[in-house]
């Protein structure tokens, strides 16, 4: 079974482009039987249901997802905190967090996952992590995000969780999507400024740890803005980020998408 991987489609930030229209386009034109979304839908949990809403409607093949960091921001102040917003996305029978699907030969599963700063340099302490911010900047999970729960624990507590399902379906294929990443391989270059500092929000070294002890076939991920696909370990390790416009490679939306999208099979 042929599944499309994409992440990070920002559907707000990309309205002036028809992204759910050229994904069921390209679903068509590739012949696939589902979709993976790694998170970053959009912007808040209004705006994200809004748009599942509408791939619901619009994509021609059933799709699967798990929400992004950007899925969680409570702009508006809506909901007691994180955890209220994360309990909508799991009532979706799209949403991959928490349990398994059956999908050709294979196995979904997931969840957002979340970051322990093990991808941040040691130069810096927990301390300077668990401020957010470096030399001007503000990392907006500190503004728009309340799990009131330590960023290192809910990372732990969201592998553990996955670990419990794949042990469940010991010895199945197993493909895993997380919004976080799961390799230092796939962190942002040091070469772009105070990178060696923000890395430490883009996942967790322990992730990528369990999915290889574990045999997961395929893990899938975003986030990081960046296009990946990396073998290690018998593990298949796909990140497939449309971004925001400003940083696509082209003028033409289609086209991006196409060069974004990444092919598994299930």
């Amino acid at each position: 079974m042929k599944l499309g991987v994409i992440s990070d489609i920002h559907l707000d930030v990309n309205e002036q482009y028809p992204v759910v229209e050229l994904l069921a386009k390209e679903a068509e034109r590739r012949k696939l039987e589902g979709l993976l979304l790694a998170g970053d839908i959009s912007n808040g949990p209004k705006s994200t249901l809004r748009h599942l809403e509408q791939m619901k409607k619009r994509l021609p093949v059933p799709f699967w997802f798990v929400p992004g960091n950007h899925d969680m921001w409570d702009q508006e102040q809506e909901y007691m905190d994180s955890w209220q917003i994360y309990e909508e996305y799991k009532k979706y029978e799209e949403c991959l967090c928490g349990k398994s699907v059956q999908v050709g030969n294979s196995i979904l599963l997931g969840n957002i996952g979340w970051y322990d700063y093990s991808f941040g340099d040691e130069a810096y302490s927990i301390e300077d992590f668990q401020k957010k911010s470096r030399n001007g900047r503000v990392w907006q999970d500190s503004i728009w995000v309340r799990w009131n729960r330590d960023d290192r624990q809910l990372a732990k507590a969201m592998c553990e969780e996955l670990e419990e399902i794949i042990k469940e379906h010991k010895g199945k294929r197993t493909i895993s999507v997380t919004h976080m990443i799961a390799l230092p391989e796939l962190k942002v270059p040091l070469e772009r400024v105070n990178w060696d500092y923000f890395n430490a929000f883009l996942g967790s070294r322990e992730l990528g740890e369990m999915y290889e002890r574990n045999g997961v076939s395929c893990a899938v991920m975003g986030h990081v803005h960046y296009r990946k696909r990396i073998l290690k370990n018998q593990v298949d390790y796909v990140c497939a980020c449309l971004n925001y416009h400003t940083e696509w490679q082209t003028q033409d939306p289609g086209e991006e998408l196409r060069k974004t999208m990444q092919e598994i099979e299930a």
